[in-house]
């Protein structure tokens, strides 16, 4: 537990760390400020394909309906910049040539290893949260409150969540897109105990990402069978707790299949690191 504190706070004491909650917070200020400016537009763009068949009346386009609106381009922004620490957080001990002087101390490589990895899931918790903190916050002080109206994942329909019900769906939801942001994660802690400087493991990750999501969302048969084999496929499980009724089987599906991900990447990462190399 030492350990993980002191990485937590090597961590947070570099600048670096912070520009992603940066990055975040005016990422969210200029959407929801476009927003503000051109609600009607927004609104026709996003009930178009409904008008025709429900008669829509009420606050729609609310706090609410804004965080959700985001948190769809959530696998677009938030993987870079979750790999600027996770693909940073061993490669840079070799980089500064501190990892010989790391390995040569009384902690054990496996205690190390694991605080490492713990502080790289927790700066990925901490900025799916914050974007979940901001986006809701000032959703609601800008657009006010109400029911949610989203779309139904996978199909042609509309869900509309009563505003009593949002609070803990939306819980959830951030907390299932921490839980899918832990693979990038993951992955970029791996390609960090393999690399020697820290642009290798970010440019990786972010390269298997994009390949993996185009390859995902190509229309051909024979990359459709792909599908399943992709973690990319399963990031976006959280909008299951938007929908209704919430299908808490394929949410678990989803959510153990991501699990299997960082156990077998971590397991690669703690093996590789077990083996480093500190004499050259």
């Amino acid at each position: 537990m030492r350990l993980f504190w002191f990485e937590i706070y090597k961590t947070f004491s570099r600048w670096r760390t912070y520009i992603s909650f940066g990055a975040i917070a005016l990422l969210v200020f200029l959407i929801e400020g476009v927003l503000r400016l051109k609600p009607e537009e927004v609104l026709y763009r996003a009930t178009r394909s409904f008008q025709s068949d429900f008669l829509i009346s009420g606050n729609i386009l609310n706090g609410w309906f804004v965080t959700a609106l985001i948190m769809n381009s959530l696998h677009v922004h938030i993987p870079f910049l979750i790999t600027l620490v996770a693909g940073d957080i061993v490669s840079s001990e070799a980089t500064s040539g501190t990892v010989r002087l790391l390995l040569i101390r009384p902690p054990s490589r496996a205690g190390i290893i694991v605080a490492k990895y713990l502080t790289a899931l927790f700066y990925s918790a901490a900025v799916v949260l914050f974007l979940g903190l901001v986006c809701t916050l000032l959703g609601l002080s800008l657009f006010g409150g109400g029911d949610l109206m989203t779309y139904q994942q996978g199909r042609f329909g509309m869900v509309v969540i009563p505003e009593n019900e949002i609070y803990l769906r939306m819980l959830l939801a951030f907390s299932a897109a921490v839980w899918s942001m832990t693979v990038v994660a993951s992955l970029a802690f791996l390609f960090s105990t393999l690399a020697e400087n820290s642009i290798g493991p970010i440019i990786g990750t972010m390269a298997v990402v994009v390949i993996f999501f185009v390859l995902g969302n190509f229309p051909f048969d024979f990359l459709q069978d792909l599908r399943p084999f992709l973690f990319t496929t399963y990031m976006n499980f959280w909008h299951g707790f938007l929908d209704d009724p919430i299908s808490w089987q394929e949410i678990t599906r989803s959510a153990s299949i991501l699990g299997l991900h960082n156990m077998g990447l971590f397991s690669i990462a703690f093996i590789v690191y077990q083996r480093k190399d500190i004499k050259s």
